[in-house]
């Protein structure tokens, strides 16, 4: 075990021989020393500088006399000018402003007299009852009896038709055949006479009699009566 151990410590050691070894050779082999460098740069750097500065010193100065002169005719001839005379404009708009001072007076009362104006809002309650009415007048004509008949509508007069298969006999296909008639509600049937239940039924032709036989005029009265019935509306001829 101990021979094992000195065995490792042996090529631990040589490794890191060798790895100082190589390194040292490389170092050497691309080490640069830059100082040298750096201070010739900087050694040319000052001598452009002071070369320029030699060559700026040595140019003769501007000659600004024309310039100056220029300057000083201007200044002269700007001191010249005569001031406006602004009086009579001033004395103008002082006379506009007077003029003006009854029409602001005049402005400012009738602002007041419209500020305190305290007209009453109209009362369009009616007006608007009134369109509503003739809108829902337009939207939902009036029931008009048919020609030829007493009670047959045109269209129905009020709400939703009432469910006229709950009379006997009244399947759902006669009861679109009684609405193609003019019959809607269970008050139209109740009011049949004798003429309306022979005027009715020669309408029904694939029908014919079932009024009489199921007493369709006294099932409707009954119905008629009840809650869910639709009311008789007002009739126009």
């Amino acid at each position: 075990m101990g021979f094992l151990l000195a065995k490792i410590l042996l090529l631990l050691g040589l490794a890191a021989a060798c790895g100082a070894a190589f390194a040292y050779w490389w170092f050497r082999r691309h080490y640069e020393d830059v100082s040298l460098e750096y201070a010739r740069s900087r050694e040319e750097w000052a001598t452009w500088r002071r070369d320029f500065e030699e060559r700026l010193a040595a140019r003769p100065p501007a000659d600004l006399s024309a310039l100056s002169g220029q300057l000083t005719a201007l200044e002269a001839a700007v001191r010249d000018i005569p001031a406006p005379d602004l009086g009579p404009i001033g004395a103008r708009l002082t006379a506009i402003e007077h003029s003006l001072f009854p029409v602001q007076t005049r402005i400012d009362e009738l602002e007041s007299a419209v500020r305190g104006l305290r007209m009453p809002a109209p009362d369009l309650a009616p007006v608007l009852e009134r369109i509503n009415r003739l809108q829902e007048r337009l939207e939902n004509p009036p029931a008009r009896v048919r020609e030829g008949s007493r009670n047959l509508l045109t269209r129905p007069g009020h709400g939703e038709p009432d469910d006229l298969t709950q009379l006997k006999g009244v399947p759902k296909v006669l009861e679109r055949t009684l609405h193609k008639v003019g019959v809607f509600y269970f008050w139209q049937i109740a009011e049949w006479s004798s003429d309306d239940v022979k005027y009715v039924d020669s309408k029904l032709a694939a029908y014919s009699g079932r009024i009489e036989r199921d007493a369709w005029v006294s099932q409707a009265a009954e119905l008629a009566a009840s809650p869910g019935a639709a009311h008789r509306p007002p009739l126009e001829h």
